[in-house]
Formats: structure tokens, C-alpha cells, sequence
């Protein structure tokens, strides 16, 4: 029995923990007009501003820095990148447990590594974030990056999505014979507005093969993505990414 109790008082902090790991924060369940003050700091760290959903430029020491990052043109707001806290995830890749590791694993979905950012405005309120798929994720997981295409959308429901084919290039080829996706989505809710994109394809001069060992040989050589932004339309109806979506 004392035995039971000493590994119960181990477990209990361990299964607390765990529970609170899967109950984190995501960048979708801010409300659009919080204050950066009144975000979950402990859980969104390292802030740095964003690169229109690409990696990290200058540094923050908080949030609450956002205004010494650039106002983008297209959106009028500043982009802070970001990433979810994964102290667990650097627990359990110390005890090289597959599983753990993909539970705990932070800043990945469907094991796909993500790149997440707020859009701030001028006051300093939320009004948009983006996910976007990493494209200096391991070839064989960047592969499969698309597969995100249709989940980021089903984030977001606030009315239909209406999704359009882009122009391809004649050159453009299906990679391992699959087919072509190279697609973008809009949704417009009353109180928001979405964009979505993915793409699988081999681009002009992309010669990716059908094996890993060429795959590794052509690191980049294909386009495999998913992304995926949502705005607060009060706050960028006047914005040329959005004007056409204020309208309707």
C-alpha cells in the first residue's frame, strides 16, 4: 500500500500536467479584440514579428512590443510570430518516447510542424492570426503537408467556404502521380473573414522523384503546403487583402 500511495503521489503531478497539455491555448481560440496583455503568456512565448507566415525576424521581449513590428500593407496590422510553450515536448524527446513525444508535441498538427502568428493592430487588440505549414519541416513530413489543407479550413466555419482552382503554369506536374492541388479558399462570415491555400505540386524545373533516397537529394524540389489566416472584418474591411470580402 505505501508503495501504491508513493507512486500515486509521483503520478498524479504528471497526469495533471498531461491534461493541461492537451488542453492548451491555440492561436484559434483567441477572441478577436483581446488585448495583447491579456494573452496566455505562459503558453504563446518567444515572440518575435512575423514574416507574413514565415519564420521569425526581429525578436521580442513580449508582446506587448508588437508596435516596433512593421504594419503590413496588404492587412494594415502587425504579424508577431510565435510559438505554443513545449517544455513537455523537450521532457519527453529526453526520454525518447515516441509517444509522449507526439503527444505533447507543441507546435505541430496531424504531426505536421506549424508555423503560428497573431495580428495585432494599432491599439494593441487581436484581429487575425495565420497557421501556416513549415517549410523547413524534413522532406518525408513536408511532404505530406498538404494533407492540411482541408483541417485548417474546418478551423474556421462562420459561413461556406467557396474555393477556386489557381492558374498552373503548363509545365506543372502532379508529384508520384497524384493529383494537382493548387487551390485557394475564401470564407465570410459576419464577423470575420478567412483565406485558406494548398499546394502539391512539382513547379517548372522541380524534379522531385518517386523514391526517398532521390527525395533527399532534391531537398525543396516540390511545393507541398497549407495555410491558412483569418481577419476581424470590422478591422480590415479598408484593407486591400480584404475589400472585396467587406463588400458581400
Amino acid at each position: 500500500m505505501r508503495h501504491l500511495l508513493l507512486c500515486l503521489t509521483l503520478l498524479l503531478p504528471l497526469a495533471t500536467d498531461a491534461a493541461l497539455a492537451q488542453s492548451r491555448t491555440r492561436v484559434w481560440d483567441i477572441a478577436f479584440g483581446t488585448p495583447v496583455a491579456k494573452l496566455p503568456l505562459l503558453e504563446f512565448v518567444d515572440p518575435a514579428c512575423g514574416t507574413n507566415g514565415g519564420p521569425p525576424s526581429l525578436p521580442l521581449e513580449s508582446f506587448a512590443e508588437f508596435a516596433r513590428c512593421p504594419v503590413e500593407r496588404d492587412t494594415g496590422l502587425r504579424e508577431i510570430w510565435f510559438i505554443y510553450d513545449d517544455e513537455w515536448e523537450y521532457i519527453a524527446r529526453a526520454q525518447r518516447d515516441p509517444l509522449e513525444i507526439a503527444r505533447f508535441s507543441a507546435n505541430s498538427m496531424y504531426r505536421q510542424p506549424i508555423i503560428t502568428s497573431l495580428l495585432i493592430d494599432d491599439g494593441g487588440l487581436v484581429q487575425g492570426f495565420r497557421v501556416v505549414s513549415d517549410p523547413r519541416a524534413p522532406i518525408e513530413v513536408r511532404m505530406e503537408a498538404y494533407i492540411l489543407f482541408p483541417i485548417l479550413r474546418g478551423l474556421v466555419s462562420d459561413g461556406p467556404w467557396a474555393c477556386t482552382d489557381l492558374p498552373r503554369d503548363e509545365r506543372d506536374r502532379p508529384i508520384q502521380g497524384m493529383t494537382i492541388l493548387k487551390a485557394a479558399c475564401e470564407m465570410v462570415g459576419e464577423q470575420r473573414f478567412a483565406r485558406a491555400e494548398g499546394r502539391h505540386l512539382l513547379k517548372p524545373g522541380q524534379e522531385a522523384g518517386a523514391t526517398p533516397r532521390f527525395l533527399e537529394q532534391a531537398e525543396g524540389e516540390f511545393e507541398s503546403t497549407a495555410r491558412l489566416e483569418v481577419f476581424s472584418r470590422a478591422a480590415v474591411s479598408g484593407a486591400s487583402c480584404c475589400r472585396a470580402a467587406s463588400r458581400r
